[in-house]
């Protein structure tokens, strides 16, 4: 049994060599192709199998940006801030107009809303109770430090 275990395992190491010798023999098979043609021809050729391997194509490169004179570029951006000015001072109106409405909806719902529940009582007590304990907001906790007499 443990012979038949090393033998298979040798079998896959020899796999493993001559697929690395295939690919081996391949690449100097197609080097020893191009040798057959021109310079010219020998380097496309070189250029296919780099981008074949993963390289990036260098005629495709973006363009470079032309210099442009520095008071020329400063007068382009200044004409492109006074743009967007512009545009934001077209929305600010439309947006004001729509700040209007909505606050006059607003007062609007808070006269229609009435006051659920006063915070003092007229028997005396403040704050509201909630599932059993007393809550107390900010406004009700000012008005009971102010209503308390010094000694």
């Amino acid at each position: 049994m443990c012979s038949a275990q090393t033998q298979i395992g040798n079998e896959e190491k020899n796999a493993v060599r001559q697929e690395f010798n295939f690919e081996k023999a391949r690449l100097e098979v197609h080097k020893f192709g191009i040798t057959g043609y021109k310079k010219q021809e020998q380097r496309a050729w070189e250029q296919e199998r780099a981008i074949m391997l993963g390289a990036k194509i260098i005629g495709k490169l973006p363009p470079k940006k032309t210099h442009v004179n520095y008071r020329t570029y400063q007068e382009k951006l200044k004409e492109k801030k006074a743009a967007k000015d512009a545009d934001k001072e077209k929305e600010q109106k439309g947006d004001s107009l729509k700040k209007k409405k909505k606050q006059k909806e607003q007062k609007e719902r808070k006269t229609k809303r009435k006051k659920s529940v006063p915070s003092i009582w007229p028997a005396g007590q403040v704050g509201k109770f909630r599932n059993g304990t007393l809550i107390l907001q900010s406004r009700d906790i000012k008005k009971i430090k102010s209503s308390k007499v010094s000694k």
